[in-house]
């Protein structure tokens, strides 16, 4: 009994390490550094983890500890290299992987080479110290040796998992809300807002949709085409929040801070709510500030702390893909790509009416279009609504007829959209409230540009159709080259609302062709989505924003500090 309690002892603190690198230290790590993004509470998931990878170690620990003494000790010490091999994968090698978010980062095959030629090198060289231990100090030194490794290493990971959940701001903890679906169709007798977004809806995307179908517009009557548009930023992150609020990002504070700030100057959404706007949007409620979520009306609480929502082995499935995500070399980190919203879905029971964006959820958005239709609710005054939608952004699986199709090319989604689009307007003309409802087609964003030196090589324009109230709803879609922007938008949305605009720049009918204009546009400069972000470049344009040679740098760079993705530890030069 004796002997097997002492290769129990072995075996069971080598596998302690291993499971618990594999299936706690390193999931929890991710989870925590990327809180934000995942919508199902923090105070389950910690005991869930610790107590599946405790009862793996043991169960395999009492099973391994029969066998023959020899045997024992070979399989301590692979499990120890194991565990080793993970925690430097974690922290040395992964590079700046995007906060590790699990996107589909492509690899080299020289970085792939190089990552396994490391584990390699680690593998032999402790294999090696093993036998010359073994051979030199006898077993039981190896078995000590062993031990202490595996116990200094948890005690060291354990360490660093607390001081990542202290530095947690408590907002992020708090898991108590959420953005709903309630009123998503329902509008006003009075006045209404439409706000679409569609993600990465470049112009090129528009005009190919065009081409492929002159008639999809048909239905957009009343409509201006602005062909001469750019977005402020180039990343969805922090093109939203600035959207809402009008508070630009130099990338110098804390996602978080940011935005606590900018809904706290910001008087876009206050404007309206004081006003008695019924104001709900649909996106991610990580663009919102705590501050703010009293004035959206769709913002909806429920019993985060309560264990029976949480679906525990979708929980435990999602973890083992973040972990291994992050633990594993680069040649095996495909098996584990994530994103976080099909996690979301998955890992908690349905919240009533719950919204989910980024998630190619243009599909549901249309299912409910149809099923509920646009209704008048007469008790509300006047009513905005921002549409957040998958869009032509990559990865999307729609086809231009707004069905599923895993082939499904940009262009073939951005037809979809519009098809969404058409439908909800021929709903409003057939509830009688067209003519009094305004509608903004924008992008956060057009294409994303990542270049090796850091600057465009193709001019990032974004869709921008518009109807005011009272337009000419027989008159069909016109075409302007008046250069417009984003920064437009917070008074056109605020004078078809009948509020004051004064805070901001003028709307956007009121630019004309070959109007002298300078825009500005904030441009986040990467070589590579796994290099991550370097600095956030300022573009001056001047005249048809679809030709490059109108895109020049001003001169004024920012090094990106902190971002919602990864940040690269280069810098740019200073002249």
């Amino acid at each position: 009994m004796k002997k097997y309690s002492q290769k129990f002892m072995v075996v069971g603190s080598a596998n302690l390490f291993f499971w618990l690198t594999a299936l706690f230290f390193s999931p929890l790590e991710v989870f925590f550094r990327n809180l934000e993004e995942f919508t199902f509470p923090v105070n389950h998931v910690w005991w869930v983890m610790l107590a599946f990878a405790v009862a793996i170690a043991l169960v395999v620990s009492s099973l391994e500890a029969v066998l023959p003494g020899k045997a024992v000790i070979w399989i301590a010490a692979i499990m120890v290299l194991g565990g080793i091999c993970f925690y430097v994968q974690m922290l040395f090698l992964n590079g700046q992987m995007m906060e590790m978010m699990g996107e589909n980062v492509p690899f080299t095959l020289e970085t792939v080479l190089r990552n396994l030629a490391v584990w390699a090198v680690i593998a032999i060289c402790f294999l090696l110290l093993c036998i010359l231990l073994k051979r030199r100090a006898g077993e039981s030194k190896l078995q000590e040796v062993l031990l202490l490794v595996s116990v200094a290493l948890i005690i060291i990971q354990v360490s660093g998992l607390v001081s990542t959940r202290l530095s947690l701001p408590e907002e992020d903890l708090n898991k108590d809300l959420y953005l709903s679906t309630q009123g998503e169709f329902e509008l006003s007798p009075g006045r209404n807002v439409l706000y679409f977004i569609l993600d990465t809806c470049d112009r090129e995307y528009v005009e190919s949709a065009l081409e492929a179908d002159p008639d999809l517009f048909k239905d957009f009557t009343g409509f201006t085409n602005y062909r001469n548009s750019t977005s402020k930023y180039s990343r969805t992150y922090p093109a939203l929040p600035f959207l809402l609020t009008g508070e630009k990002c130099y990338f110098d504070l804390p996602e978080r801070e940011y935005i606590r700030q900018a809904f706290e100057k910001g008087s876009f959404v206050p404007e309206m709510n004081n006003a008695g706007v019924d104001i709900r949007l649909y996106t991610s409620l990580n663009y919102l500030d705590r501050d703010a979520y009293p004035m959206v009306d769709n913002v909806t609480t429920y019993d985060s702390g309560a264990f029976s929502i949480l679906l525990v082995k979708n929980l435990i499935k999602a973890m083992i893909r973040l972990g291994g995500y992050r633990e594993m070399p680069y040649l095996l980190k495909p098996i584990f790509y994530y994103t976080p919203d099909p996690i979301n879905r998955n890992v908690m029971k349905t919240l009533p009416d719950h919204y989910f964006t980024m998630t190619n959820n243009d599909f549901e958005f249309y299912e409910r279009l149809l099923t509920e239709q646009v209704t008048v609710n007469e008790g509300f005054q006047s009513t905005f609504r921002l549409y957040h939608l998958f869009g032509p952004h990559p990865g999307c699986y729609m086809n231009e007829k707004a069905e599923y199709d895993p082939n499904a090319s940009q262009t073939d989604a951005a037809r979809g959209d519009f098809l969404i689009l058409s439908a909800y307007i021929r709903f409003l003309k057939e509830c009688g409230i067209y003519d009094n409802t305004a509608i903004i087609v924008t992008a956060d964003h057009g294409n994303q540009n990542e270049a090796e030196d850091l600057v465009l090589h193709s001019p990032p324009c974004c869709v921008m159709l518009f109807k005011p109230v009272g337009a000419d709803s027989s008159r069909p879609m016109e075409t302007s080259e008046a250069p417009v922007c984003h920064d437009d938008l917070f008074a056109t949305v605020l004078e078809q609302l009948e509020l004051d605009s004064s805070a901001y720049p003028p709307a956007l009918y009121t630019h004309e062709e070959g109007e002298e204009r300078e825009r500005i546009y904030y441009y986040t400069a990467q070589r590579s989505w796994g290099d991550g972000e370097v600095a956030l470049r300022e573009y001056s344009i001047r005249g048809d924003a679809a030709n490059l040679s109108n895109w020049t740098l001003t001169g004024n760079d920012w090094d990106i500090l902190y971002s919602a993705n990864a940040v690269s530890k280069e810098r740019l030069p200073k002249s």
